[in-house]
């Protein structure tokens, strides 16, 4: 004969297993879309750049996109900001920014192009924000990433021939969806500060097109 608990335990119970669950779903989710994070880093960039480069880049810009996440979702409260493993409680904005700025910062000093590196990027981009959005359960974005992505995939190879693209320069693709996702942002969410991020791609984007300043 079992042991029987009183209803209000027998709750307090199932809602404990049911969280414990849950978190172990994130993690286990979590943990497969990190590594083939790594491998699309690996797989998707070796044959333009150095494979050891790209190893080490997919481990620095993950561990990056995971921390910046979580300080942007708990900025107020940093003793929790290392607790990169909540990714049901995250701020992918604040990942995607930070993962922006490294990026930069290695570029720079690999002498590489960043908006063209951006563009060899845009796969491992969307698959690292669409298991965020999966996990937090973020259909919207999720919707608005497939769009964006669609968008993506129709101009891809087409925007050299864009007689106002003058230049021709890698890095379009990168910029034009940097766009799109803003702005789309700023509608879902009803917030105008994401179309800062717009605009500032609309500038690179220019800056980018105009054979004057692309040499």
């Amino acid at each position: 004969m079992g042991v029987r608990f009183p209803h209000s335990a027998q709750k307090l119970i199932k809602n404990y297993e049911f969280k414990i669950t849950n978190s172990t779903l994130q993690v286990m989710i979590g943990i497969l879309g990190g590594v083939v994070y790594l491998y699309l880093s690996w797989r998707m960039m070796k044959e333009n750049y150095q494979e050891e480069d790209m190893v080490a880049f997919g481990w620095v810009t993950l561990i990056a996109f995971l921390v910046g996440s979580r300080i942007a979702y708990t900025l107020t409260e940093p003793k929790l900001w290392l607790e990169f493993w909540k990714m049901g409680e995250s701020n992918t904005f604040g990942g995607y920014i930070l993962w922006l700025l490294l990026t930069w910062l290695i570029t720079s000093d690999r002498g590489w192009r960043f908006f063209a590196f951006g563009e060899d990027s845009l796969i491992n981009l969307g698959w690292i924000n669409l298991i965020f959005f999966i996990i937090s359960g973020q259909w919207k974005l999720i919707i608005l990433l497939t769009i964006v992505a669609m968008i993506g995939c129709l101009i891809k190879g087409r925007y050299r021939s864009y007689p106002w693209y003058k230049s021709g320069k890698k890095g379009f693709l990168f910029l034009a969806l940097n766009i799109l996702f803003f702005i789309g942002l700023s509608v879902v969410f009803l917030n105008y500060y994401y179309l800062i991020m717009a605009l500032i791609s609309v500038v690179g984007l220019v800056m980018l097109g105009n054979e004057r300043y692309s040499k």
